[in-house]
């Protein structure tokens, strides 16, 4: 996952910043931003979590497709369609941000 935040921190959609609970400051992927300002983020744990399966690979053929990951105590298999993540693989991938290794 590393060559991909790299890419994202260069295109600016990554950043710093605090966990509402914890109080503690994470690593987070800007997703979108809205009209009035607001942002849509995802942080880089959950993300990892939902995504890991690819840690090694994160292209976007791997990105787009299913992936089996654990919440708490329940196992689940989606595409990144379903978790709505796709749009924002497709932007990625039209800013050129899934560089070849």
């Amino acid at each position: 996952m590393i060559q991909l935040y790299l890419s994202l921190i260069e295109a600016g959609l990554m950043f710093k910043g605090q966990t509402a609970l914890a109080q503690e400051e994470v690593d987070y992927i800007l997703l979108e931003t809205y009209e009035n300002g607001t942002i849509h983020s995802v942080d880089v744990n959950t993300f990892e979590t939902l995504f890991g399966d690819v840690d090694g690979n994160p292209t976007y053929e791997e990105l787009s497709g299913s992936h089996t990951f654990k919440l708490g105590d329940t196992q689940y298999t989606m595409t990144a369609e379903e978790m709505g993540y796709q749009k924002y693989f497709d932007q990625w991938k039209e800013q050129g941000l899934f560089k070849l290794n």
